[in-house]
């Protein structure tokens, strides 16, 4: 029970984000802001966190390669059914729009994502709660930027809510399927999963957010975003 509601804690800390977030009037600074904090963010996430534990799986780093192309192609297919958008144009109006598409492709790659890590939390609170909570506190302060990134792009309040709910109910997703299929999840399946999400993430860094960065990069929010988003990795990564 008690590895049930430490990886329930792990989900709760996106919520932590989204309420970070409604305490920001000005949406235009916030806009602009979430480029740069979501870039630093999700490149951290890549680097530091997926990338390491991808290595660790494959001796054949083929596969990890072909399985990360995987996911970029998979999430290029998805893209063709979230809202229009392209990288042409400036403005408010376009920035917005923009960022809505990488919040809805953000949620589907954080999805797969946090499916693993809440099984991983999970197994591991049950062999030692100890390390179970030190591995909570790392987790939630990977999660809580990510929340503030998915809330930060999402303009509609009922779709921002919806995809946050969704993020937070990902890290249970694994525990409901080993204990009702009673599935083993094994080290090369872990593998392959983790280098699909790490494919979908350099997607959604390289391919969307740069585009945007590179567009504003003079603008103030922006550069603050970087900075901010980097503090909160060296944090997490410290904790972690």
């Amino acid at each position: 029970m008690n590895a049930i509601i430490i990886t329930i804690l792990s989900g709760v800390a996106f919520f932590i984000g989204y309420l970070i977030t409604l305490f920001v009037k000005d949406e235009k600074k916030l806009v602009t802001f979430a480029v740069g904090f979501s870039f630093s963010v999700l490149l951290g996430l890549i680097v530091l966190d997926i990338l390491p534990e991808c290595l660790e799986h494959f001796d054949n780093k083929w596969i990890m390669i072909l399985c990360m192309l995987g996911g970029v192609g998979l999430l290029k297919i998805l893209d063709l059914f979230v809202p229009e958008h392209n990288h042409e144009g400036h403005g408010k109006k376009h920035l917005e729009s923009h960022l809505e598409h990488i919040g809805l492709v953000s949620t589907i790659a954080l999805f797969l994502h946090n499916i693993i890590e809440g099984t991983a939390l999970y197994t591991t609170s049950l062999s030692d709660i100890k390390m179970g909570l030190l591995m909570l506190l790392g987790v939630s302060f990977h999660n809580i930027p990510l929340g503030i990134q998915v809330s930060s792009m999402v303009r509609n309040k009922k779709e921002k809510l919806l995809l946050i709910t969704t993020l937070a109910l990902s890290s249970i997703v694994g525990i409901l399927i080993i204990n009702v299929f009673n599935i083993h999840i094994s080290e090369l399946v872990n593998g392959i999963l983790l280098s699909i999400t790490f494919g979908m993430l350099i997607y959604i860094t390289v391919f969307e957010l740069l585009c945007e960065v590179k567009e504003h990069i003079k603008d103030k929010p922006l550069l603050l975003g970087l900075i901010i988003g980097i503090l909160f990795l060296v944090i997490g990564f410290f904790i972690g």
